[in-house]
Parts: C-alpha cells; sequence; structure tokens
C-alpha cells in the first residue's frame, strides 16, 4: 500500500445528525456559545435529502454541522448513545485554554440544568490526578439534545514523534503549572503493540 499523499493537519470540524434542528441550534447557539454562519433547508441540496445548519465557535465557517431532514422523517434522541454499542458517534470534544476555563464551564453546564455524563477528570496513567485513562488532557462529558456526547477539555497532550510518547518537557511543565513538582511523575510509557494501553488500570485505579 502507498503512504499518503501528504500529512493531514488536523480534524477540523464534525458533522452531526440531530432529531430536532431548532432546539439543536438553541443549543449549540445559547449554550455553547456558537454562531450560525450558513443555513439550508430539507430539498435544497442536489446531492441529498439532508440539510445542514453550519455553526462556527472561531472564525473558520464552521466547526459543527448540524444535519437533518424533513420534519415527516422518524428521528428520535438517543439519550444512551455514548454508553450503546452501535457504531457511530461516541463523542465531539471543544477546546478551552485552561484548567481554570474547564471549572468554570463545568460550573456553566450544571447552571443550565444539564446532567454531567462524567465530572471533571484528568485522563492519565501517570499524573497525581489521573484516572488512569489516556491523553492527560483535563475534561468532563455531557450530551446535546439529541444524545450526542459532548467533551469539553483542555491540556491534550503533546507527543513526540520519535518516541510515540508524551513529550517530556510539556508533561512536566503542565505537573509544575498544575501546584506538582515538576519530578513528581514521569510521562506514561509509549504503547507497544498488539499491548493494551490499560492492562492493568483496574488493578491499579480500582475502575470496574
Amino acid at each position: 500500500m502507498s503512504p499518503p499523499p501528504s500529512r493531514i493537519r488536523r480534524v477540523q470540524h464534525v458533522g452531526l445528525k440531530v432529531h430536532d434542528i431548532e432546539e439543536a441550534i438553541a443549543f449549540y447557539r445559547d449554550v455553547l456559545g456558537f454562531r450560525v454562519s450558513d443555513r439550508y433547508n430539507p430539498g435544497d441540496n442536489p446531492y441529498g435529502p439532508h440539510a445542514i445548519c453550519f455553526m462556527r465557535c472561531g472564525n473558520l465557517h464552521h466547526a459543527v454541522s448540524l444535519v437533518h431532514f424533513s420534519k415527516d422523517t422518524e428521528m428520535s434522541s438517543r439519550p444512551e448513545m455514548m454508553l450503546s454499542p452501535e457504531v457511530g458517534l461516541h463523542h465531539v470534544a471543544f477546546e478551552v485554554g485552561s484548567k481554570k476555563e474547564l471549572e468554570n464551564w463545568a460550573n456553566y453546564i450544571r447552571a443550565q440544568g444539564l446532567e454531567l455524563a462524567m465530572e471533571p477528570v484528568v485522563h492519565s496513567p501517570a499524573n497525581p490526578e489521573g484516572d488512569g485513562t489516556m491523553g492527560e488532557n483535563r475534561a468532563f462529558y455531557f450530551k446535546d439534545p439529541s444524545g450526542n456526547g459532548i467533551e469539553i477539555f483542555c491540556d491534550m497532550a503533546e507527543m513526540d514523534d520519535d518516541t510515540n510518547r508524551v513529550n517530556d518537557k510539556w508533561f512536566r511543565d503542565r505537573l509544575e503549572r498544575d501546584g506538582h513538582a515538576g519530578d513528581a511523575a514521569d510521562p506514561p510509557p509509549a504503547w507497544k503493540p498488539g499491548v493494551s494501553s490499560m492492562a492493568d488500570t483496574k488493578e491499579r485505579f480500582g475502575k470496574k
């Protein structure tokens, strides 16, 4: 198999199927602060029956595409989508700038009457505050009105391409930023093909 022609730069946007477009727009606009860039109706697209509301959180045209169909299409919310064993979206993640911002967002989401599917955690097997999972990011989770999983996060680990390991300087700077000694822990080991990154998590962290 030949290699890709170039390196993918980033993941830029996500398309979410929603069961009620007006409710979805209100949620992403009024709760998360997104803006509508463009919108078209079912039947307007010559390439398919779906319609889209394009919404942005920065200066690019869209970060979220809310995909919907005509009102007579049978679609319903799926509140257990993040835990259901079927193919489809698990969650989409939105980044904030700091631990403090993340805490403010968690408090804000609770104040909107929304239930957190997971309280704020540090996804790490090495950080003193870690929960045993991967990524080093702080995060919490909730759902949009259609049941699509949403993560708010900060501090995603920077990786070292040569070692495929969390960058050592980034890891230690982050420890100090969070009030720990820079040598309080070492970055987690590099993933080994054929070995689960969480093989001993239940034993070490008591998770079920």
